[in-house]
């Protein structure tokens, strides 16, 4: 294999032994050109700057080092860069090619006999951005290790008018708490955020169990991310508030409210004085961040109030809601007409693995959630979905739109998704016509003879 210490990767090959999952490298290398979005030196800097950030660290944040393994990976191409070789198979960092049946996202990877904190590249060009989302997988990548997956649960009424009002308000309100120097104004723009959460959590059944759980998850791993790239106390709130900023601009929150509510509660948790020690391994245990915060500044449970609202604008902002929602309803009418009344094909997940952007997803209701673009891998083959597929609400179902041909040497086309069939995996009809219901080979074996 070609070791390359620095400088830039274009016009160069990369021959890559293939490791599988045991760590084991296949005999025939793997030839392909190194794109120029990849540079060894950009890279290697990269990786020593996290090691400095997360050796200074130490483990006062979880208490448990953030330090790990690097692995940023080209999504075109899938040429890697690693910060290291696994089990010690090398010196300085490891070139290659990751195989197809891995998906490419920023997530924890275990692969090649390691655990990886595992990048899309091009990682970001500024380098606190830069710093806040290794610390944020490598958060992930932690609880990995430690056999703590994150949990999830869906937040479907983030989607409604009511529920995107009143976290937009509850953000505009944790964004006056970490601008205010005053104590008394901070608690008191806390105490309203903490209204806005209370009020929208007992509208929907089941709202504060689920936001829990993606706060816990996502919310944390942001929070660690920003607590780690900022210098100093000014530096980190700047950080928060700009992803509370960029948190309202999203098209859906339903996976992607945490990444604002969680460094904003974190933050001002930790400067919450006395009261707030040892909330992050309570967190961590479950306990709800806005009841943590509420403890350590000893607030009441004042009711909502028109008042509240208008300090953050609230009458135009439900304006603003009321329109999107006409829009949004008539967008999951198509939808729902498209992916639940078909003619469909449904796919089963058994072991899946997929890459999406948090920020688009649309409820449709008991029917499940669209991703409008994702790549799913499971026992069947990989999906790569550029328009829309439909994932039940048990995420044991993905759906499609119907394809019009037959599949093609394992390659099968439909409107807006490519399909790359395992072996052995077919089609059969489904229950309603027109319908189809992807196969395992062992499901159409003939029954033994007795």
């Amino acid at each position: 294999m070609r070791h390359l210490r620095r400088g830039r990767l274009a016009g160069l090959a990369v021959a890559s032994m293939v490791f599988s999952g045991s760590g084991a490298a296949s005999a025939e290398p793997e030839v392909k050109p190194l794109p120029e979005i990849l540079e060894v030196g950009t890279l290697t800097s990269a990786f020593a700057e996290f090691q400095r950030t997360c050796a200074a660290d130490g483990q006062r944040l979880w208490g448990h080092s953030l330090c790990a393994p690097l692995l940023v990976v080209h999504p075109g191409t899938r040429v890697f860069v690693a910060s290291t070789w696994p089990k010690g198979a090398g010196t300085g960092p490891w070139v290659g090619v990751l195989p197809s049946e891995l998906t490419i996202a920023n997530t924890a990877l275990t692969w090649a006999g390691t655990t990886w904190v595992q990048l899309q590249g091009p990682l970001p060009d500024v380098p606190v951005r830069r710093r806040a989302l290794i610390a944020h997988e490598a958060f992930h990548r932690l609880r990995t290790t430690l056999g703590q997956p994150g949990r999830e649960k869906d937040n479907a009424h983030l989607d409604g008018m009511e529920g995107r009002t009143l976290l937009q308000l509850e953000w505009r309100a944790l964004a006056a708490a970490l601008r205010a120097t005053n104590p008394s104004v901070r608690a008191r723009a806390v105490e309203d955020a903490l209204v806005f959460r209370r009020e929208r959590r007992a509208r929907f059944e089941g709202a504060a169990v689920a936001e829990g759980l993606l706060e816990e998850n996502e919310g944390l791993a942001e929070y660690t991310g920003v607590a780690l790239a900022g210098a100093d106390a000014r530096g980190r709130r700047a950080l928060a508030l700009e992803n509370l900023e960029d948190g309202a601009k999203r098209k859906s929150f339903v996976r992607a409210f945490a990444y604002a509510s969680g460094p904003a509660y974190g933050l001002l948790l930790d400067e919450a004085g006395p009261r707030a020690q040892g909330w992050r391994a309570r967190a961590l245990a479950g306990a709800d961040l806005g009841a943590l915060l509420q403890e350590a500044l000893k607030l009441g449970t004042p009711e909502p109030s028109p008042e509240r609202e208008a300090r953050y604008d609230g009458a135009a902002l439900r304006e603003t809601e009321r329109e999107r929602a006409r829009l949004a309803e008539a967008r999951a009418e198509a939808l729902r007409k498209k992916l639940v009344e078909g003619p469909v094909l449904r796919l089963p997940l058994v072991r899946m693995r997929i890459q999406f952007n948090p920020g688009e997803l649309i409820p449709l209701a008991e029917h499940g959630t669209v991703y409008p673009g994702a790549r799913i891998v499971d026992a069947w083959g990989s999906l790569t979905v550029s328009s829309d597929v439909l994932l039940s609400s048990d995420w044991k179902t993905a759906t499609v739109t119907a394809p019009r041909t037959e599949p093609r040497d394992a390659r099968w086309e439909g409107e807006g998704w490519v399909l790359e069939l395992a072996p052995g995996w077919q089609a059969k009809a489904g229950p309603r016509p027109g319908d189809l219901v992807l196969q395992a080979p062992d499901a159409r074996a003939p029954a033994p003879n007795p």
